[in-house]
């Protein structure tokens, strides 16, 4: 594999990166990044307003997984979804929409692949019943939810929790995502994510995992160090067409990566999040929806933010390499 710097043009976004695996070998004597684990941790579950028995520090819930006779907004939980105590959008104000806290379990676990494969399944149940919950809100255009592990991913919480928040706008990404998948339908008469899972499972080189249902790869072109992505092998418009058994394959694929992960960058701090059809859209042929997993290895510098143009001093062919290889670390 050349170690020479190359332009790299991401199909589906249209973005350029440059992977420079020489970047990697350059001194550095600023260190700043850490493992998620080593992010301040709140000691009790006293202390942590996610704990049950903690449920009055929160807003009063809008869904939630209960023990049978429980009431709400109290003790006998095991998932619960309440409004973003501090909403970046409101439904009362001009910036209209929804910011949701999912709190992913009643234990104190800071650790993601600390769920129980139950707990995770549940959690994505959680996401596909919130977005069907949306739809009844005609103000509401686009959902996007999103996980934040470590403080150099922007956690402020240790005990493990997801986000959504629904806006009244389309997301540019998203947006442009749409536009680039409608026009490769266009010109292909075939959707651009299937064509890329096609490609990528015969070629092989940059393909994670593959179960029944689901691939996990990483993209041509990555922003992120060790970025993958894993999508529905079937097309498939809308994360809320998942079905329950779907769900539970998910949750063992999304544990199973995040557990190599951990083994080979030694729990990094990372975000994941699901790009997914507007809601109320029509089955869409064009777009696929999908979970974008991205480690923060590195910090976006000067050069990122003048141009929007990522440096990867990692090839997504050696770290995809590295990571069907890695054994999986246990918790």
């Amino acid at each position: 594999m050349t170690h020479l710097p190359q332009y790299r043009q991401c199909p589906a976004t249209l973005r350029w990166v440059i992977i420079a695996p020489e970047r990697a070998a350059r001194p550095v004597q600023l260190q700043h990044l850490e493992a998620h684990h080593r992010h301040v941790q709140i000691s009790t579950a006293v202390e942590c307003p996610l704990c049950e028995g903690m449920e009055h520090d929160t807003p009063n819930e809008v869904y939630s997984i209960r023990a049978a006779g429980s009431k709400p907004n109290g003790p006998g939980w095991q998932l619960r979804v309440v409004p973003n105590k501090y909403p970046a959008v409101r439904p009362d104000s001009n910036c209209y929409g929804v910011h949701e806290l999912v709190i992913e379990t009643n234990r104190h676990v800071t650790n993601p692949t600390e769920l129980t494969l139950h707990e995770q399944t549940a959690v994505l149940l959680a996401y596909r019943e919130r977005m069907l919950a949306y739809h009844a809100d005609t103000k509401l255009a686009s959902a996007t939810v999103f996980k934040n592990v470590g403080a150099e991913a922007g956690a402020s919480l240790a005990h493990v929790h997801s986000q959504i928040i629904a806006t009244a706008i389309v997301p540019g990404d998203i947006e442009n995502e749409l536009t680039v998948a409608r026009n490769h339908f266009i010109s292909h008469g075939a959707c651009l994510y299937c064509d890329m899972i096609d490609r990528e499972r015969s070629d092989g080189v940059r393909l994670v995992a593959e179960t029944t249902n689901f691939v996990v790869l990483c993209p041509y072109a990555p922003r992120h160090a060790y970025e993958c992505w894993v999508l529905p092998k079937s097309h498939a418009s809308h994360y809320e067409s998942i079905t329950s058994e779907q769900c539970k394959e998910l949750a063992e694929v999304l544990q199973q990566h995040i557990r190599k992960l951990d083994s080979v960058l030694h729990e990094p701090a990372y975000n994941w999040y699901l790009h997914t059809s507007p809601l109320r859209s029509a089955t869409l042929l064009d777009y696929h929806w999908h979970i974008e997993l991205a480690p923060r290895t590195a910090r976006a510098a000067g050069f990122e933010l003048a141009t929007g143009m990522y440096i990867n001093a990692m090839p997504p062919e050696a770290a995809a390499e590295e990571l069907r290889n890695a054994e999986s670390r246990t918790v």
